[in-house]
């Protein structure tokens, strides 16, 4: 039996700053206009990978 995945790997901006408990302006600030998270236009509109939010907050005082 496969498990539901919770947070799929392209996030769009809202899943994006609550996949890592912060406000919208916060993610907006510290990480896509800094470069930490680039924004990737598609189809479907700007999304975020996952794994990128992921090393940022790893790497967030570096």
């Amino acid at each position: 039996m496969q498990q539901l995945q919770r947070w799929p790997k392209w996030l769009n901006r809202n899943e994006a700053h609550q996949y890592i408990s912060v406000a919208d302006n916060t993610f907006m600030k510290h990480y896509v206009k800094n470069g930490k998270v680039k924004a990737y236009p598609t189809e479907h509109g700007i999304r975020y990978d996952r794994d990128e939010i992921d090393e940022a907050v790893k790497h967030y005082y570096d």
